[in-house]
């Protein structure tokens, strides 16, 4: 029964990272383990990953959300 559930929702949040404005497009990778939503990879900015941490929050089942997503460093402009 957990597998399925986890399932579903794992399906549910990868679908809506991809379908959100600030997120989509970014490297995301979503597991969830009897609830435990696990979010690992990498974005732009923070405010693409508070986004991701929302929506992963929001999805119904979702018990806690571990964030390991990482923010790209800004390119180093040259003079």
């Amino acid at each position: 029964m957990h597998k399925l559930r986890d399932k579903a929702i794992t399906d549910i949040v990868r679908s809506r990272l991809s379908e959100d404005q600030d997120t989509s497009g970014q490297t995301i990778d979503v597991t969830v383990t009897e609830g435990d939503l696990f979010l690992v990879g990498w974005c732009d900015s923070a405010d693409q990953k508070i986004s991701a941490v929302r929506i992963a929050k929001g999805a119904h089942g979702v018990r806690t959300v571990i964030n390991n997503i990482r923010v790209r460093p800004a390119p180093r402009q040259s003079i």
